[in-house]
């Protein structure tokens, strides 16, 4: 049994939304195995009250408030070091004195470092003496160049594109300096080793509970009901909405007028057309998906920006549903279009999908149980836990390995400096 540091940029428990739900499922199986310490950052919308089974399944939790987010000068000083500094704003946003003290402490007693989320890093201290692990949720450079792209706000959009390059320098530094680097697809997987070629990076594809999400005994109770799930704090989330709202669906009741779009998540920001109100239901935070999921007859993926691979599309998959959605809505995931869903990228294309499953109910069955077939096969969190458990056993063995030199001190596998 190895003792593995762990360090989350928010608390994984409750999983509530897909970075907490990666987070949580892999230090879940890393736990079945191993000793793990948690450090976690506190965000203001996590829960700590209710980690009770995180604080079970862990050795120690430590939490961190996130100081950025509270106090409006931790803030301004964060964007101002971000401004001036060759540091991203997100290293200065989860930069902690107290975090990076523990880490050093407690890296002297642990056997690997695991990294969940890069901004991160920044609160790591240098030759630690362990192997470090990274595990990318997206490759964050890109994510912000596509926001900073879409961004209408000329200073703001200053300000994104000359973070651009500063994140990409520190993503870049990031995966040199880890022993090891997860992505998310084979996608991801590309850009993070041509951005970093010396880099050693695997593909752990993000997952889903295939057995608690499962198709209903009976047909979809709304025929007509069309569902996106996804918190709105997330720019592509807040985007994939906007448009689908102003171009595709104004398409879609022209053609049927009955069509209701249930939207589940946070949703902050969220404008709604005056004309589609009566048609478009904000139905907020909802505790269990299960019952909204499998209502609906159509499950759309409208997002046009992103990275990683979304867990909502697994979801919907294990659900056995019928999923719209653009190639950008669907990057990393192993789905044939035409036969376990419909790839559509423009309004008209995707109205028109959309229209097809709603007249066609039996096609639009035959697609959901196809999806469902393939999440089994393919995207168990079981099946994804225990590949995982093997990468770091093979990790673990080489790090003890003898070195050339007589030092019992081990370092990460290309003596990277950590970003600065």
């Amino acid at each position: 049994m190895a003792r593995i540091l762990a360090l989350t940029s928010r608390l994984p428990y409750p999983p509530r939304e897909g970075h907490q739900l990666r987070s949580w499922h892999l230090l879940r199986a890393l736990a079945a195995v191993h000793e793990v310490t948690l450090l976690s950052v506190v965000r203001d919308d996590d829960a700590p009250a209710e980690c009770g089974p995180l604080r079970d399944m862990l050795h120690r939790l430590e939490l961190f408030p996130l100081r950025a987010q509270r106090s409006r000068v931790a803030l301004g000083a964060a964007l101002l070091a971000a401004t001036l500094g060759p540091r991203p704003f997100v290293a200065h946003k989860y930069a902690s004195g107290r975090m990076r003290a523990r880490i050093a402490q407690l890296a002297q007693e642990s056997d690997l470092i695991h990294v969940d989320m890069l901004p991160l890093l920044a609160n790591v201290p240098g030759a630690t003496g362990v192997p470090l692990v990274l595990n990318a949720h997206n490759v964050e450079h890109q994510l912000l160049l596509q926001r900073a792209a879409s961004e209408p706000r000329r200073a703001q959009r200053a300000f994104l594109r000359m973070q651009v390059a500063k994140l990409a320098r520190f993503e870049r530094s990031a995966c040199a300096a880890a022993t090891h680097v997860l992505a998310c697809s084979a996608d991801d997987a590309a850009q993070l080793s041509a951005l970093c070629p010396s880099a050693a990076v695997s593909v752990v594809p993000n997952g889903v509970d295939v057995e608690r999400n499962r198709p209903g005994d009976t047909q979809p109770a709304h025929p007509a009901q069309l569902i996106f799930v996804g918190q709105m704090g997330w720019f592509p989330n807040r985007e994939g909405v906007a448009w689908f709202l102003a171009e595709v669906l104004p398409r879609i009741l022209a053609a049927r007028p009955d069509t209701r779009f249930v939207l589940v998540g946070k949703s902050q920001g969220v404008q709604v057309p005056a004309a589609l109100r009566a048609n478009v239901q904000l139905a907020g935070f909802v505790a269990d998906l299960s019952e909204s999921i499998r209502a609906a007859a159509v499950y759309v993926v409208p997002l046009r920006s992103g990275s990683g691979t979304r867990l909502k599309v697994l979801e919907a998959m294990a659900f056995g549903k019928a999923i719209v959605t653009t190639r950008i809505g669907a990057e990393g995931i192993d789905l044939a279009d035409g036969r376990e869903a419909l790839f559509a990228d423009t309004a008209e294309q995707f109205s028109a999908a959309v229209l097809e499953l709603l007249d066609d109910p039996r096609r639009a069955w035959l697609l959901g149980l196809a999806a469902r077939k393939k999440a089994q096969a393919h995207y168990d969190w079981n099946t994804i836990g225990r590949e995982l458990v093997a990468l770091y056993e093979r990790i673990l063995d080489v790090s003890a390995q003898p070195r050339a030199s007589d030092t019992a001190v081990l370092r990460p596998a290309r003596g990277a400096p950590l970003p600065s």
